[in-house]
């Protein structure tokens, strides 16, 4: 894994509320593709258990809806990708967001954010110009 990285590329005119959602949707679904990538449990002094956590930095970066539709077509053969959409924050259940997804055209899907994990030089060619998200 030391060769490795994660990012997380969010749509930076997106209100925070929206910008802390698309976080959490892509990391626990990069988290199921990679459970490696979560921690061993930990126990504090009093042995009280603490469930493990991400064992690696994700940053969290700043982009248009454009740009990460760009990084995700560049990417989608060299690297883990995850993606939330435009087509799965309107929606109310994933029945309901399995079956506008494939009623939409590749062009209409707009990313709000998307989770990429792969190798360090791949991912800094792709994210390495971007800044966090403030």
């Amino acid at each position: 894994m030391d060769n490795h990285k994660c990012v997380l590329v969010i749509d930076k005119a997106l209100p925070q509320g929206l910008i802390a959602n698309t976080a959490a949707v892509l990391t626990l679904s990069l988290g199921k593709l990679h459970p490696e990538l979560i921690g061993a449990n930990n126990v504090n002094k009093n042995g009280e258990i603490h469930t493990g956590i991400t064992s690696i930095p994700i940053p969290i970066l700043a982009s248009s809806s454009h740009k990460i539709k760009e990084i995700r077509a560049s990417l989608k053969e060299e690297a883990t990708l995850v993606d939330f959409s435009n087509v799965a924050q309107t929606t109310k259940n994933y029945q309901d967001y399995s079956d506008k997804l494939a009623a939409t055209r590749p062009e209409d899907i707009e990313y709000l954010g998307i989770a990429i994990y792969g190798t360090k030089k791949i991912i800094n060619k792709h994210t390495g110009n971007l800044g966090l998200i403030r």
